[in-house]
């Protein structure tokens, strides 16, 4: 069932190296973003049946919204629709529930890709800008594949560009078309971290503004530079919508390197990283081990998927492991409410 396919599905072998070469890179290429729509098999969609109905859908979706299938009750949320009160459970339990359905038609499916400076980087395989385009390529496939409407946000420190949600090719290939055609000098700049994190501010408000509650985000980014207005569009967002975090990140930025002296630059400032001393390598390790935990923290707090994606491994089975995983927590957690009432 898309995107998180059950374990008990037909194995499908992740692509070997030489399929895979597509997917490495510094640079983005709207043939590789094409050949992507090969490797949808391994997230356990393989496509449907076409019919006179483009965009009637493939099969009831997994994610929860208004529908009519009645599903669970949950706690009351500010922002919710009043008009989905379960009584009953509040009665019975004096806190404020809404009953939740289950969505049997096509929604709209929104990437919303970070194109910021700081995403041009990567020591092994490819920079994380082109591990976010894969990704969201790869994706948007699976999502076409389903009969789902594709719309994007792709955001950069300069630009955003918004595209609405279409169905068929058209809605696949706008956001490719986006990805594969980004400014070529946005890696060369540098921009002030306030710059980048009004960016990733506004691209939250757009996206929130834009997206019809019960929409599913794909959210890829490695969540640099962010502040507490952000935080907050980033909350909200898992509030109305099914929302999955794609923390990007390169394994340098996970580990120091070996002890040394390493040049580093950011475009403009030149300077070296010295890695002989421990201090200097577990502060290292800490301050990417307190942002992963931090977006983890938010996106659990929320119910949202949080799926890491390191540069240097393979693409599609680090999707499928994350799809899977998220899958198995959320029918888990399901199980223990129903049991439990």
């Amino acid at each position: 069932m898309w995107p998180f396919p059950k374990r008990t599905q037909t194995t499908v072998s992740s692509p070997t190296p030489t399929e895979s070469q597509a997917f490495h890179g510094v640079r983005v290429r709207l043939h590789d973003l094409i050949q992507a729509r090969h490797h949808i098999r391994v997230l356990g969609v393989h496509g449907k049946t076409r019919t006179h109905a483009l965009l009637a859908g493939g099969e009831r979706s997994p994610f929860k919204g208004r529908g009519i299938d009645f599903e669970e009750s949950r706690r009351y949320q500010p922002g919710d629709d009043v008009r989905l009160m379960d009584w009953r459970v509040t009665a019975r339990t004096n806190e404020p529930h809404l009953k939740v359905f289950r969505e049997e038609r096509e929604r709209p499916v929104y990437m919303v890709v970070d194109d910021r400076h700081a995403m041009h980087f990567g020591t092994k395989v490819a920079f994380k800008s082109v591990v976010a385009a894969q990704a969201a390529a790869l994706l948007g496939w699976a999502s076409h594949a389903r009969g789902d409407r594709v719309g994007a946000i792709v955001f950069g420190e300069s630009d955003h560009v918004e595209l609405r949600p279409k169905g068929g090719r058209m809605g696949i290939l706008q956001l490719l078309n986006i990805l594969a055609h980004r400014p070529s000098d946005m890696a060369s700049r540098n921009p002030p971290s306030d710059v980048s994190a009004a960016s990733f501010r506004l691209a939250l408000n757009r996206i929130l503004k834009a997206a019809r509650p019960g929409s599913l985000i794909f959210l890829l980014s490695d969540f640099r530079e962010w502040d507490e207005p952000a935080r907050t569009a980033f909350l909200r967002l898992g509030t109305h919508h099914e929302v999955v975090a794609m923390f990007i990140y390169d394994q340098v930025e996970q580990t120091a390197p070996p002890p040394g002296s390493y040049p580093i630059t950011d475009g403009q400032a030149h300077g070296l990283l010295k890695t002989h001393s421990s201090q200097v390598v577990q502060a290292y390790a800490q301050a990417f081990h307190a942002r992963y935990e931090e977006v983890r923290r938010l996106c659990r707090s929320r119910g949202m998927g949080f799926v890491p994606l390191a540069t240097h491994e393979d693409i599609p089975s680090q999707l499928t492991k994350g799809l899977q995983e998220l899958g198995n927590r959320r029918s888990a957690n399901h199980s223990g409410i129903t049991g439990a009432a």
